[in-house]
C-alpha cells in the first residue's frame, strides 16, 4: 500500500529525496480555535531524477529560510493601459488582460501586455475581448491553440460566453444556459472545460444576500470548444454549492489524476466522479479546511503543489483568507495554511503548515519556476470588495493615492511576498524579501512570466494602470541554463528533447501551465516535475505524461533547472 499523505514534512510538505537517501519526519496532531482537528500523517517518498535539495534541515509547522541568492529585487513594468483585473499569458509570452467598463482604453478594456518591452497596446477595438458584453468578474482559462475562454460577467451580460483566439485575432461570443457571476472553471481531460457555480445576479455575493436564494446558482455546465456547444445546466453539485452560499464563489475546480474533480467552495470540499462525457456524480466529503470559509469575500488563496512522478499524488495548499467568519473592515487577516492530499481519497486530511510570515486576506498564489510557491499581494485586514468610505493608501515610496468611491475594504497592505518550500514545508522568513512600492488590492493579479520573473498589475480601489516585475532570488544564484531550441507543440506521451547550454550542470524540468487569474483565482493552474529519461550534458531528453488527467490540454511552461536550482527562461509549449 502507498503512504497515505507520502512527501509531507511532519506530515505536510513534501519531501523531496535524492535517489540515495530518505528521511521521515512525522507530524503532530494540531488543534485550531474553532475545534477542527488536524491528523497527524505520516509518509516518505522518493524522488525520481537525481537532484538534493538546496535545504537538508528538518522543519515543523511555521519554519522559515532565508532564500539563497539574496532578497530579489522589484522594478517597474510601466503601464498596462488598463486596470488589469483578468489576465492571461499566451503562447508567445504576451498578456492579454481586460478590466470592467469605462477603466481605461475607450469604454470595454482590453490590452496586451509586453513584459519584455515593458509595453501595451490596445487588443481590438472599444469592445476588445468582452465583444462589448461586459465580462467583468466572470471567469477565464486558456486553450492549447492559444484561444482565451471567458465564462459570464456583469449585470445584463451575466449569461455570455466569449471566445478569443489570440494568434488570429478572431472572437466569438454565445449565451450559456444560466448567468454566472463569479463561477469556477477548469479543463478537463479531453479539452472540453466545466463551469461550476457562481451566483445569477451581479454583486449578489456575500452575506448580505444569505438570506435570497433565489440569486444563487449552485449548477455547472460544460463547454465543448471543438463543437461550440454548452450542455445545459446540470445539477449534482448543487447539495455542496447550496450548503456553502452564500460564501461560495470562484470556487476551487481542482481536476485530479482519475480523472475526477475535488470541488472547494467556501470552507467545504466534495469529490467528484466523471460519469459521462458532461456529467459528474458525487463520490465523497473531504473534511473541511479548519477555519472560516475562505471563499469571497473572505478570500484566501489556493495552489496545488507541483506533481512527481508517476503522478499519483495530488496535494492542494490552502492558505490565509479572514481570520473570522462574517468578516467585515479591520477583521484580522489569516495567517494559518493547510495542506491536504486529494488522492487520499475520503481518509484524507487537513494538517497545519502554517503560520506564514504575514496573515493575508485576498492575495495571489502561483508556482514559481522553481517549484516554490510564491504569495503576493493583499492585506492584513479586511476582506475583498468595495467600501463607500474614503481613504488614504500610502505607496511603499512614500506617494499616496486618495480613494473618493468603489475604495478598498481591505488595509494594511503587505508589500512582501512570501514563498512557501514544498520541498521542506518553510515559509520564507519575514523582512527577507524586497517588497514592492505599489499595494495590489482588490482586482489586482499576478502572473509568472516566461523569463520566470512575476508580474503584478491592476487594484482599481487604487486606480492602478502600471505594472511591476518582480525577480525572485533564484535569478541570483547563478547563471541561468538556456534552452536552446524546442518544439512548440508537444503530444502528451511522449519524450521530447531539448538542446541547452549551461555553465552549471542541469538535472531538473518541471512544465508550468500558462496562468489565467483573477480576483485571486489561478483557474487551471498546476505543475509537474518531469522524468529525466537521458541528458548528455548537451541535450535534455524528459517524458511529457500521458495522463491527460495529470496534464490537461492548454499552454505550459517548459523550464530546466541548474544544480544550484537556478531556472532557465521557459519555452512554451502547447500540449493538446
Amino acid at each position: 500500500m502507498r503512504p497515505s499523505l507520502a512527501s509531507l514534512l511532519l506530515g505536510v510538505a513534501l519531501l523531496i529525496f535524492s535517489a540515495s537517501a530518505e528521511r521521515r519526519i512525522g507530524a503532530q496532531a494540531l488543534n485550531t480555535a474553532n475545534g477542527d482537528e488536524l491528523q497527524p500523517r505520516r509518509g516518505s517518498r522518493k524522488q525520481l531524477l537525481e537532484w538534493e535539495p538546496v535545504s537538508t534541515a528538518d522543519g515543523g509547522p511555521g519554519d522559515t529560510f532565508v532564500p539563497q541568492g539574496g532578497e530579489g529585487s522589484w522594478e517597474s513594468g510601466g503601464d498596462t493601459g488598463i486596470i488589469m483585473i483578468h489576465a492571461c499569458v499566451m503562447s508567445k509570452g504576451d498578456v492579454v488582460g481586460w478590466s470592467a467598463r469605462n477603466m481605461g482604453l475607450q469604454e470595454y478594456g482590453s490590452a496586451v501586455y509586453n513584459a519584455t518591452t515593458r509595453s501595451y497596446k490596445q487588443l481590438l477595438d472599444e469592445c476588445g475581448v468582452h465583444d462589448c458584453k461586459n465580462s467583468f468578474c466572470g471567469a477565464q482559462t486558456t486553450t492549447a491553440k492559444s484561444e482565451v475562454l471567458i465564462f459570464g460577467g456583469h449585470a445584463d451580460h451575466i449569461n455570455w460566453f466569449r471566445s478569443y483566439d489570440h494568434g488570429t485575432g478572431g472572437l466569438w461570443s454565445t449565451q450559456m444556459t444560466s448567468g454566472r457571476w463569479y463561477p469556477g472553471v477548469a479543463t478537463l481531460p479531453d479539452g472540453k472545460v466545466i463551469v461550476v457555480g457562481g451566483v445569477a445576479d451581479s454583486g449578489k455575493a456575500g452575506y448580505h444576500v444569505e438570506d435570497d436564494r433565489s440569486v444563487d446558482n449552485p449548477s455547472y455546465e460544460v463547454y465543448d470548444p471543438i463543437a461550440r456547444k454548452f450542455t445545459g445546466d446540470n445539477w449534482e453539485m448543487s447539495e455542496q454549492l447550496a450548503a456553502a452560499f452564500p460564501i461560495h464563489t470562484y470556487p476551487h475546480v481542482l481536476l485530479t489524476p482519475d480523472g475526477g474533480l475535488a470541488v472547494s467552495a467556501g470552507k467545504l470540499m466534495v469529490k467528484y466522479a466523471r460519469t459521462g462525457p458532461t456529467t459528474f456524480a458525487k463520490t465523497y466529503d473531504y473534511p473541511s479546511r479548519p477555519g472560516a470559509p475562505w471563499s469571497y469575500p473572505q478570500t484566501g488563496v489556493g495552489a496545488l503543489l507541483p506533481m512527481l512522478p508517476p503522478y499519483d499524488q495530488l496535494f492542494f495548499l490552502a492558505a490565509g483568507g479572514t481570520s473570522q467568519d462574517r468578516a467585515k473592515v479591520g477583521t484580522p487577516a489569516s495567517d494559518a495554511a493547510e495542506i491536504i492530499e486529494l488522492t487520499e481519497g475520503p481518509e484524507a486530511s487537513w494538517t497545519s503548515v502554517g503560520p506564514m510570515p504575514y496573515p493575508r486576506v485576498m492575495g495571489d498564489a502561483l508556482v514559481l519556476c522553481d517549484g516554490t510557491i510564491g504569495i503576493f499581494g493583499g492585506a492584513q485586514e479586511g476582506l475583498a470588495g468595495w467600501s463607500k468610505v474614503a481613504r488614504n493608501v500610502d505607496y511603499g515610496d512614500g506617494t499616496s493615492w486618495y480613494c473618493e468611491e468603489k475604495c478598498s475594504k481591505a488595509e494594511v497592505e503587505v508589500f512582501e511576498p512570501t514563498i512557501f518550500d514544498p520541498a521542506t514545508g518553510q515559509w520564507s522568513e519575514k523582512g527577507t524579501l524586497a517588497t514592492m512600492l505599489r499595494p495590489r488590492l482588490y482586482h489586482s493579479v499576478a502572473v509568472l512570466l516566461p523569463d520566470c520573473t512575476v508580474m503584478m498589475a491592476g487594484s482599481d480601489v487604487t486606480n492602478d494602470k502600471t505594472a511591476e516585475i518582480f525577480s525572485p532570488p533564484y535569478l541570483n544564484k547563478g547563471p541561468q541554463p538556456v534552452i536552446v531550441e524546442a518544439p512548440t507543440v508537444v503530444t502528451a506521451g511522449t519524450e521530447v528533447t531539448v538542446p541547452y547550454m549551461s555553465p552549471d550542470p542541469v538535472q531538473r524540468a518541471i512544465l508550468i501551465r500558462n496562468a489565467a487569474v483573477t480576483h485571486s483565482m489561478a483557474f487551471d493552474a498546476r505543475a509537474l516535475w518531469l522524468e529525466v529519461v537521458s541528458n548528455t550534458g548537451c541535450e535534455l531528453s524528459v517524458a511529457i505524461p500521458g495522463n491527460r488527467n495529470v496534464l490537461p490540454p492548454g499552454m505550459y511552461m517548459l523550464v530546466i533547472l541548474s544544480d544550484k536550482d537556478v531556472p532557465s527562461p521557459a519555452q512554451i509549449v502547447s500540449i493538446p
